[in-house]
């Protein structure tokens, strides 16, 4: 009887050893057709319920492919620029899922992890009740970087944040410098542009009157503010963060990530309407796209940024918070 439960025990202990091994065989398997596809694993949290979908991205948005075999929690895909689609609460958003290779991904094993969260239910105050909501970037990794330069692009993680969709007009800007607590109250001003602002003297365009002669050009209320310095940018920010201190809404300027997330979007864009250069589509390249100035914001929506912003290419220049290197 003893030496029976031997052998079966033997057996026993035999056969799940060798489902072990098989088990692991199997596994060894798997990963070696991801590594020779170049695969990443994307993992979705959906902590909102939402409705995702799940994207790649073409040289432009007639090009996207749609996966339908997705089911919205995890799928191996390989090299390529891919994006959720994320509809909720009537709104929708995006999420970028740039991909280089082989457990590529900035989260654990390599995988690419994206946690969907609910929407913000209050939007940034508006200075100025003509211009459109500011608009939400929802926090997660995208890839930073010059495309074309294979050592530069790398994983950063933001958190959500809300961004204007155009540059800040002179319209904005006029009730800056002509606000009582605005422009000459150096509360909003740091102390080095402090100094700066008692020893120049502004060039901003918003300071130009319909009599002057580049007011047609430049000066136009719903044009971009220009000639303005970080001082100034910086002391607008402060001063629409006191403005609205009761509501607890902080302004300032972007930083080059976030900046960078909200211009290229949700594919890892070289532009922000795709790949190739089109020069109809932004304020950058003289006569071509009808404007010989500053165009007002908002004149060229075919150039939207998948997330909704206009103007990042051309028009004027934008400041950020970082440090320019």
């Amino acid at each position: 009887m003893k030496r029976h439960l031997l052998i079966a025990a033997t057996i026993l202990f035999i056969a799940i050893v060798s489902a072990g091994y098989w088990l692991l065989s199997q596994d060894n398997r798997e990963e070696q057709v991801h590594y020779e596809r170049g695969e990443t694993e994307l993992v979705v949290s959906n902590l909102s319920n939402a409705t995702l979908a799940l994207y790649k991205a073409g040289k432009n948005l007639s090009d996207t492919i749609h996966f339908a075999e997705f089911e919205g929690k995890s799928m191996w895909l390989a090299p390529g620029n891919y994006f959720l689609r994320v509809y909720g609460d009537g709104d929708t958003t995006f999420f970028p899922v740039p991909l280089t290779g082989f457990r590529c991904g900035p989260d654990k094993d390599g995988s690419f992890l994206v946690t969907t969260r609910p929407f913000p239910k209050e939007f940034p105050p508006l200075l100025l009740k003509s211009l459109p909501e500011f608009i939400y970037v929802p926090s997660g990794n995208f890839l930073l970087g010059d495309r074309q330069n294979p050592r530069e692009p790398h994983y950063v993680w933001l958190t959500g944040y809300f961004v204007a969709p155009f540059e800040v007009t002179n319209g904005e800007f006029r009730e800056f410098l002509n606000s009582p607590d605005g422009y000459n109250d150096f509360s909003n001003w740091t102390e080095e542009g402090g100094r700066w602002k008692a020893d120049v003297k502004s060039h901003a365009t918003a300071l130009l009157k319909p009599t002057d002669i580049d007011y047609e050009r430049f000066g136009q209320p719903d044009q971009p503010v220009g000639l303005v310095t970080w001082y100034e940018a910086n002391a607008f920010c402060r001063w629409m963060s006191r403005r609205y201190a009761d509501r607890k809404w902080q302004f300032s300027l972007p930083t080059d990530a976030e900046w960078e997330k909200a211009a290229r979007g949700t594919e890892a864009r070289i532009w922000p309407w795709g790949k190739d250069y089109q020069p109809n589509l932004s304020n950058l390249s003289g006569k071509e796209d009808g404007f010989e100035t500053t165009a007002p914001v908002g004149s060229l929506p075919s150039g939207v940024s998948p997330y909704g912003l206009q103007d990042t290419i051309g028009n004027v220049w934008e400041w950020t918070s970082s440090r320019y290197i």
